[in-house]
């Protein structure tokens, strides 16, 4: 049998068949080769016929498309990064970091742009402009839900993980996608699965509430990852020249430079600053860029 790993807790695993979820352990080959099992793994596995709960043995971990160490997921297709405006003021170049990683992964990024109540109309169009002619991009309101199913549509039938900086409305967010999930309800049968926590005043950062990677299969396919305190990806080590493959805008600019191994910051003839320059490429994502590529020379260094 074939399933998806959707928990890990304390050496057991949950693995969903696409029906249901049942409960094991790793084989002993698995855990002498020390093995890691990420949650979203595909997994082999065998229902224990000597077990009355009826337990699984996972003996097998499929090839993975991707995995990131932190948080410890695999197989995911898509990553929506999520920033506010306001309640945290957004950091671009955090926020544009967090894109490259996904570009170095092989992750599909999709912006979303989160209270939208907070700000007006134009101010949250303007921050999805950015984006909007690169990635997927949506404004949300975690009150009022409006945007939602706009983002629902962007994810259907994916692996999907939100990420961005604490207190920017991702548990909130997750509990809209889940359609078994109301955070106003008492009522136990089903429990929201995000929990939610308020901004710090002071410090002005969220507080961190998911407390371990679970899955949830949504009914139209869509494997949804809660993770917890999901804020960066690490950056493998690259070459400066190589950061601007990471900003899409930039090939595309970039083929008509007059040198071929141009950084589009001091050099002459630089289609990537005149197309910054006719405002076709943001000033926020080129600073972000300039900023990214300081620091990959002080990690050669």
């Amino acid at each position: 049998m074939t399933g998806t790993v959707v928990k890990g807790i304390g050496g057991f695993y949950f693995v969903y068949d696409g029906s249901e979820t049942v409960m094991g352990k790793a084989r002993g080959n698995l855990k002498r080769n020390k093995e890691l099992i990420y949650v979203g793994d595909i997994v082999d596995f065998d229902i224990d016929e000597n077990d009355k709960d009826g337990e699984c043995v996972i003996h097998h971990v499929v090839e993975r498309r991707n995995h990131l160490k932190r948080p410890p997921v695999s197989n995911l297709d898509i990553l929506v990064v999520v920033f506010s405006l306001v309640k945290p003021a957004v950091n671009y170049p955090v926020i544009d970091k967090l894109i490259a990683g996904c570009e170095l992964a092989g992750i599909k990024p999709v912006i979303c742009i989160s209270k939208k109540d907070l700000v007006t109309a134009e101010e949250a169009e303007e921050a999805r402009r950015i984006y909007a002619d690169i990635y997927p991009s949506v404004c949300v309101s975690g009150a009022s839900g409006e945007g939602i199913e706009d983002l629902r549509k962007m994810i259907s039938g994916s692996n999907v993980a939100l990420a961005g900086p604490s207190g920017v409305g991702k548990s909130t967010i997750t509990n809209l996608l889940h359609p078994e999930a109301d955070p106003e309800s008492e009522d136990d049968a089903e429990p929201v699965i995000a929990q939610t926590g308020h901004i710090s005043h002071k410090t002005g950062r969220g507080r961190h509430t998911t407390r371990h990677v679970e899955i949830f299969p949504l009914p139209d396919g869509t494997m949804l990852y809660d993770t917890p305190g999901f804020t960066s990806l690490d950056m493998p080590e690259i070459k400066p020249e190589n950061v601007g493959k990471l900003f899409p805008e930039f090939n595309i600019s970039g083929q008509s430079c007059r040198y071929s191994d141009c950084m589009h910051i001091n050099e002459p003839e630089c289609a990537v600053k005149e197309a910054l320059a006719a405002g076709k490429i943001s000033q926020s994502r080129y600073d972000s860029y300039v900023i990214m590529t300081e620091e990959v020379k002080k990690w050669q260094k």
